[in-house]
């Protein structure tokens, strides 16, 4: 997909109204308390606190860690459930055509036609092999930090730049030949994760960030939460970097929700809106609306199948992280738990990541 560069103002603000307004995804204003803390690792272990909202009123998220990896044979994979065949919505309206870029973008490595990837918030663990597994292409950290040895294991390692508390560790280490994906910031419109304005963003986008374009990186955007709040901050955003002339080249968000359906709603929303390939960084079957109660396991297997489906068989979506590969799930229901306790994925990690 083309990379994103002094698109259309008129045609971004009309689309934007439209998207904003009548658009196939129903999300409301949050309700909730939304905080959650960063998160220190101790070994697999996760020390945080996290509420969210359900994606009906929206979501919420994620770590900042700093990791530094080994490795045993992974076990013998467990059958996946049959997955629901979904297709995603049609769009409701034209997106718009991006300007030319006078910089092409970066042809980024395939992942070998893999489309699934690791939040690793575990620092550089033995049993990281257990988790490169046939249809994992890629890890991140929610930080400039990647474990050691990824490269071995098949794995593209992901340099964020969480915030603004991270740019020092962020300029030392994501340099040409460190990676070839880049991560911007984590939910820059939650006050309690990064919390910045989008001229904000857009600024220490110009500054860490855009200038990695001319060392090969492939360039993904902030990852905003899936409610109105999110795709307020993105609009606002792009057409800033109208004017400062921000290259990227897809869109990342996170998604937190009992319905698989709004997840495949938003990803496609912002595909139509931006004319831009989609990574997922973060989702989980989880509800944070205060009522109803959380899925159960069975509910969690078809919204992952439906998850499986949609990813694998749908081509702008580049890459999905399902969230959970940690001892301590930090309040999201424990039935998405990627990470046994014998430190190899659980049964819905193999449907996963195969």
């Amino acid at each position: 997909m083309a990379a994103l560069k002094f698109f259309n103002l008129l045609a971004l603000a009309s689309v934007a109204i439209v998207a904003l307004s009548s658009a196939p995804v129903q999300v409301n204003a949050l309700a909730t308390d939304r905080s959650h803390a960063a998160r220190h690792i101790h070994g697999h272990d996760v020390v945080a606190k996290r509420k969210r909202t359900d994606t009906t009123s929206g979501s919420n998220g994620r770590c900042k860690t700093r990791p530094t990896s080994s490795i045993p044979a992974p076990s013998p994979s467990a059958p996946p459930p049959a997955p629901t065949s979904v297709a995603p919505p049609a769009p409701t309206s034209a997106p718009p055509a991006p300007a030319p870029s006078s910089t092409p973008a970066p042809s980024p490595p395939s992942g070998d036609g893999k489309k699934w990837g690791l939040g690793w918030p575990n620092g550089d663990q033995t049993w990281l092999a257990n988790f490169a597994r046939p249809n994992v292409g890629y890890l991140y950290t929610w930080s400039p930090y990647l474990p050691t040895g990824i490269q071995e294991l098949g794995l593209e390692g992901m340099p964020m730049l969480w915030g603004y508390d991270q740019v020092d560790d962020f300029q030392k280490l994501v340099v040409k030949g460190y990676a070839n994906y880049v991560l911007g910031m984590n939910e820059p419109n939650e006050p309690s994760q990064s919390n910045m304005s989008p001229q904000d963003g857009v600024n220490l986008w110009m500054q860490y960030i855009n200038p990695l374009q001319y060392e090969g990186y492939y360039l993904i955007s902030p990852a905003c939460t899936n409610d109105d709040a999110g795709l307020q901050w993105y609009q606002q955003f792009f057409s800033a970097c109208q004017a400062a002339g921000c290259h990227v080249d897809a869109i990342a968000f996170h998604a937190y929700t009992t319905s698989a359906q709004a997840v495949i709603d938003y990803a496609t929303q912002l595909h139509n809106t931006y004319n831009m390939d989609i990574w997922i960084t973060e989702f989980a079957d989880q509800n944070y609306s205060g009522t109803g109660g959380q899925a159960t396991m069975d509910e969690v297997w078809a919204f992952a199948g439906t998850m499986i489906s949609f990813v694998n068989n749908t081509p702008w979506i580049k890459a999905a992280f399902p969230f959970g590969v940690m001892g301590d799930l930090q309040g999201v229901n424990t039935d998405n738990a990627l990470l046994g306790s014998n430190d190899y994925p659980t049964d819905l990690a193999y449907a996963y990541f195969g």
